[in-house]
């Protein structure tokens, strides 16, 4: 999943190598609206009423791997207050070989819980919120607020396909944390 926040990319952008910087991964999502509890008298149990005012609270975590350890560190400390704090939000779902589905919703970057700095690689976990999402008609090439995103799926050797975890091919084994990079 390539994930943007006001035409600014959060994750891969489909054209940078996916071991330099991957899809999201450990995506979570977690929807809400409001809920009220009407009890009625003598009832044997209270009815909840669906109120509507739908939240997603959408979470995932992207890997890159910095030319440097001091461009690492810079990423990981200033990462949160550079990046937009509101907008629209554009999620492009799929695998290789599989027609891409868009989806979209106007939402704010609520926080960054966590970006773990590891030498030349950084680990950061982005949180968005917002209203309701849509899915727009599954094509190659989307267009929202008049810009438009074309998809290329490319997959790094031992990566997968299939939707997998696509981290995975980010071997620890072969990170160098005094400032390497990937071998």
């Amino acid at each position: 999943m390539r994930i943007s926040l006001n035409n600014v990319w959060l994750t891969n952008d489909g054209v940078a190598d996916l071991q330099a910087w991957t899809d999201a991964h450990d995506v979570r999502l977690n929807g809400r609206q409001v809920v009220q509890d009407a009890q009625f008298l003598r009832a044997v149990a209270a009815q909840p009423l669906a109120r509507g005012n739908q939240m997603n609270q959408l979470r995932f975590t992207v890997t890159r791997q910095h030319a440097s350890v001091a461009e690492a560190a810079a990423w990981t400390l200033t990462a949160f207050s550079s990046l937009p704090a509101e907008g629209t939000v554009v999620l492009i779902c799929g695998a290789l070989g599989e027609t891409p589905v868009t989806c979209v919703f106007s939402a704010v970057l609520e926080e960054v819980p966590e970006s773990v700095f590891r030498g030349t690689r950084t680990d950061t976990t982005f949180v968005l919120r917002g209203g309701a999402i849509t899915a727009l008609a599954p094509t190659a090439e989307a267009v929202v607020d008049g810009v438009s995103f074309a998809t290329v799926y490319g997959y790094p050797q031992g990566g997968s396909p299939d939707g997998g975890n696509l981290a995975d091919a980010l071997l620890p084994t072969g990170l160098n944390l005094d400032g390497g990079t990937l071998g």
